[in-house]
């Protein structure tokens, strides 16, 4: 059945997750290591994903960016999912238990003289409570995108940034004015690689 007549459940995406075997990497090959959450719900027509603008914050390299709610693991918690709950909870008011969490996506290891070296493991979080997000100060606002807009390529664009006194093309998303790019672009186009139909009839 069509994605356009079945509609999204939790079960149907974990489905999905754990058919696929997420690229992880060591926490010895960073200096820091940090979770964000690609938070999902069913949507009226289709599945909404969750993104949030960065807070305005000098000497922050994310700063100002589009991103998934997140940060850096501290050693009060358990493992790298409390990090990812945790952060979650603190930036859009979004408790997800652990059996909220559907999967993992492949982690990212940057390498830039633009920011420290840091691990950066996505999880993917299913929400369909009634309660509102709530954002935190270091939140500008929050924003749902349904997957439709993001597999769009109607939507896609390009984004040109200076780096080391070269310039780089990365590719990115445009939804309603707000421009995904970068580490945020990479964990969305893995996730819509794996919830694509292909190969998961």
């Amino acid at each position: 059945m069509g994605e356009a007549r079945e509609r999204w459940s939790a079960a149907r995406v974990g489905r999905r997750l754990a058919a696929t075997r997420p690229a992880l990497v060591s926490p010895d090959e960073a200096d820091r290591h940090a979770a964000v959450t690609l938070v999902v719900r069913p949507g009226p027509r289709d599945l909404e994903l969750l993104f949030v603008r960065r807070a305005e914050v000098p000497g922050d390299p994310w700063s100002g960016h589009m991103a998934l709610p997140g940060g850096h693991r501290d050693a009060k918690d358990a493992d790298i999912l409390d990090t990812a709950r945790r952060e979650t909870r603190e930036e859009v008011g979004l408790d997800l238990p652990r059996r909220a969490y559907l999967g993992r996506l492949d982690d990212l290891h940057p390498v830039t003289r633009r920011i420290p070296s840091i691990l950066i493991s996505p999880f993917v979080g299913w929400y369909d409570g009634a309660a509102g997000v709530v954002t935190n100060d270091e939140v500008q606002y929050h924003v749902w995108a349904p997957l439709g807009a993001l597999r769009d390529p109607a939507l896609r664009s390009e984004v040109r940034f200076a780096d080391g006194g070269l310039e780089r093309i990365f590719p990115s998303i445009l939804w309603e004015g707000d421009t995904i790019w970068g580490l945020t672009h990479r964990v969305v186009m893995n996730f819509l690689d794996i919830i694509s139909e292909k190969g998961h009839r």
